[in-house]
């Protein structure tokens, strides 16, 4: 069984991953909610406002009072540039499904595969974890390359799986990691 401790802060060398808070809205609209190419592969369509994030975010955190609800703000530099959160979370099976984002004015930096690494290591070393699923569209090659970059191996493709923003329809890989594949590549540095 999942050891759930909810959204606890995290840091690596370069982020800290914290809850997120109403007052965020502001740097989250203008660093990627409102951005159509970081949310072209995601369900969460563009904001059209600062209100509208503000009212996503007084969703997100009456949630933190739940010990099974994982969702980080990663800043950067003092800057909020994106989130990563655990979703899909089977406490039974010992299973979380990871996903995540950051603004465009942040990518091919690194930032997304520390935040990545450290949320994986968060669940397998503290919450009990056996096995961490991430899922993409095909078409977004770099989800797929910070996944690889983190010990984690594709499983399999799922057909015309989720429909597109745009009508289409998406294959997506599915992608996994298991403990004891994290536990071999801590070892062997």
């Amino acid at each position: 069984m999942l050891t759930h401790k909810g959204t606890v802060s995290l840091k690596t060398m370069r982020l800290l991953l914290r809850r997120f808070e109403v007052n965020d809205a502001q740097a989250m609209y203008e660093n990627w909610a409102s951005d159509e190419r970081v949310l072209k592969y995601l369900f969460s369509d563009v904001h059209k406002s600062v209100e509208e994030t503000r009212e996503t975010l007084l969703k997100y955190t009456p949630q933190y009072e739940k010990p099974e609800y994982y969702q980080w703000a990663i800043e950067y530099d003092g800057i909020l540039i994106g989130s990563i959160g655990f979703h899909n979370v089977e406490t039974q099976h010992e299973r979380l499904n990871i996903g995540y984002n950051i603004g465009q004015n942040w990518w091919n930096m690194g930032i997304i595969t520390e935040a990545i690494n450290e949320v994986i290591r968060f669940a397998f070393e503290e919450l009990n974890a056996h096995k961490i699923c991430g899922l993409f569209d095909i078409e977004n090659i770099g989800s797929g390359k910070v996944m690889e970059k983190n010990g984690m191996k594709k499983e399999g493709l799922l057909r015309e799986h989720t429909r597109r923003k745009d009508g289409t329809y998406s294959n997506m890989a599915y992608y996994s990691i298991l403990k004891n594949e994290w536990n071999n590549k801590r070892n062997s540095y």
